[in-house]
This record gives C-alpha cells, sequence and structure tokens, in this order.
C-alpha cells in the first residue's frame, strides 16, 4: 500500500512543490486522513531553504493552496528509502534517482507516465511528451499552465491510490 508519495524536480521551488500542494488539497478534499499518507517534494539540486518561486506561490494562492511556507529540500537517500511511490517531472529527475538510488528503480515514475497506468491507456497516443515542463523563468500563464497540467495528471494517480 502506498503511503508516502515523493514528488521530485529540479530545484524543488516551483512543480514539485506545485505538486505537494496540489496532492494535499485533492486529498483533503476526498476527505482522506492525513496520516493515511505522507505527502513531501524535493529537487535533484534543491538548495536547502529556498522559497517556491513568486509565480508558484501566485498560481496555488489562485487555486486556495498556500505554498508560501514550503522549504527546498534537497534530494537525498533518506527519503528515497522512506517514498512508496517517486513522481518526477522529467526524465532526466528519474534517470538521477534510478542511477543514484538503484534500489528505488521500480518506484520511481514521471507523473505523466504514472497517470496513464490508471486505467487511461486510450490517451497514450495522444500524449507525445511525457515531462512536466519547467516553468522557472517563464511568465505566469506558463506557471498556470503547468498547474493545470499537475491538476489534471495527480487527479488520475489520486484516483488510483484511493480506490
Amino acid at each position: 500500500m502506498i503511503k508516502t508519495i515523493l514528488f521530485v524536480c529540479t530545484g524543488n521551488t516551483c512543480r514539485s512543490a506545485m505538486a505537494e500542494g496540489i496532492f494535499k488539497k485533492m486529498l483533503s478534499e476526498r476527505k482522506e486522513d492525513n496520516k493515511r499518507f505522507n505527502i513531501i517534494s524535493a529537487g535533484i539540486s534543491a538548495l536547502p531553504g529556498m522559497s517556491p518561486t513568486p509565480e508558484a506561490i501566485s498560481v496555488m494562492f489562485e487555486q486556495g493552496i498556500d505554498i508560501s511556507q514550503h522549504k527546498a529540500l534537497p534530494l537525498q537517500e533518506d527519503l528515497v528509502k522512506k517514498a512508496d511511490l517517486i513522481l518526477v517531472m522529467s526524465n532526466k529527475h528519474q534517470d538521477y534517482i534510478q542511477i543514484k538510488f538503484p534500489f528505488a528503480q521500480n518506484k520511481v515514475f514521471l507523473i505523466k507516465k504514472y497517470a496513464l497506468k490508471s486505467g487511461l491507456k486510450n490517451i497514450q497516443n495522444n500524449i507525445k511528451n511525457y515531462e512536466i515542463v519547467d516553468p522557472i523563468g517563464k511568465p505566469l500563464d506558463f506557471y498556470k499552465t503547468i498547474a493545470e497540467e499537475l491538476k489534471e495528471n495527480l487527479k488520475k494517480i489520486i484516483d488510483r491510490i484511493i480506490e
């Protein structure tokens, strides 16, 4: 049974921080007990203690999610060991984890690919790229697009996990 979910991106100030916030909100909307799941995020190149980008904070705030107190966390072995499921944003993140932490190979997935395993194989051919693009340095509208992309995929994943 999946209990600890780890979201991973590069700096843990945009994508993985937003994914963590979105997923926690989805769990609370489904009246899931916070003790049942441990949702965390980290970055393969994160600077410890960095705050999310202002754009990420703003986009999440518009959706009723407060990530302003989030602090970036570097990906470390203890987090990888503790996680039952590791959801990453890009092939680079997946490769990094599988090389640095070979014991985690069977629990690390691209978010979009894992979402497809939720009984949605019919749309597989429509997805050309399974990566969630890094919005760092992009305008606010790009962050909104990424947040929607995360939300859409995380909804499929939460449906699968809670069953």
